[in-house]
């Protein structure tokens, strides 16, 4: 399969791409970036020369007639990419977060008349969308529940797309709140008790040191529990993309979340 990773030159893209360069049945043809250009993929990991080189347009990449791109850029610069694709027949992996509601219509729509597939994952990590399965699970047994997201310092989009899809998940099952506050709360500091999704809180927290973590806390009368689950390591999501790439044949042309492809 000959392969394009879109945002190569950033921390994701560097890392997923240094794994699929090992990869029996994969050729990275190219990287899509702003920066870098003309550099050799190889070279930019470190390792060997590839003859891949890193571009800044879509007819360049064009050139090398990938199959799959894989995207770990920005919403802005995703959205683009995926029209880009699908024009072009091109199927598109897309681990970018923090595209809106309305931008994901229109994709929907345009790959639903399509000769190509749109698969958009805000999270590769298998172990987090267990998280988010799992918590649907319990929820009817539980009586509240909020979720605490933790991320990195850069990272652009707050609440993070994995506490969205959690309480979109949860809120399936069970509505804990019809209101964000309270008969008998209030605020000393605004916004103090954190956004509110589908009837949970949810926490944003953004520091330096932390990579992507998230907990969902349940309580009733007398207990809580509390599902944790911790990124480590941005290798930690390379299990997730292959299982992406090799599911991609069973998925219709647009497809939302990586729990499309795991069942429990």
């Amino acid at each position: 399969m000959r392969v394009v990773v879109s945002g190569i030159c950033g921390k994701m893209g560097q890392s997923i791409c240094k794994e699929l360069l090992k990869e029996e049945g994969i050729e990275v043809v190219g990287g899509l970036d702003i920066k870098d250009k003309g550099m050799d993929v190889g070279s930019l990991l470190g390792s060997q020369k590839t003859k891949a080189l890193v571009h800044d347009s879509y007819e360049q990449i064009k050139k090398y007639s990938p199959q799959l791109i894989i995207d770990f850029t920005i919403a802005e610069a995703a959205a683009k990419t995926i029209g880009w694709a699908l024009e072009n027949n091109i199927d598109i992996i897309v681990g970018t977060t923090g595209i809106d509601k309305k931008t994901l219509e229109k994709i929907k729509d345009q790959a639903e008349r399509a000769q190509s597939k749109v698969f958009i994952v805000p999270n590769f990590s298998i172990g987090a969308v267990l998280m988010i399965k799992m918590s649907a699970l319990i929820t009817k047994y539980f009586d509240g529940c909020e979720i605490i997201e933790l991320h990195h310092d850069k990272k652009k989009d707050a609440p993070s797309g994995t506490s969205v899809m959690t309480s979109e998940a949860i809120g399936k099952q069970k509505t804990f709140a019809h209101e964000r506050l309270k008969e008998f709360e209030s605020e000393t500091a605004e916004n103090s008790r954190g956004s509110f999704l589908n009837g949970i809180h949810v926490h944003s927290i953004r520091l330096p040191g932390l990579l992507a973590h998230q907990k969902v806390i349940f309580g009733t009368k007398g207990q809580t529990l509390t599902i944790s689950h911790d990124s480590l390591d941005r290798t930690s999501f390379y299990p997730g993309v292959l299982l992406a790439i090799e599911g991609l044949k069973k998925l219709g042309n647009f497809t939302y979340g990586l729990d499309k492809l795991i069942e429990i």
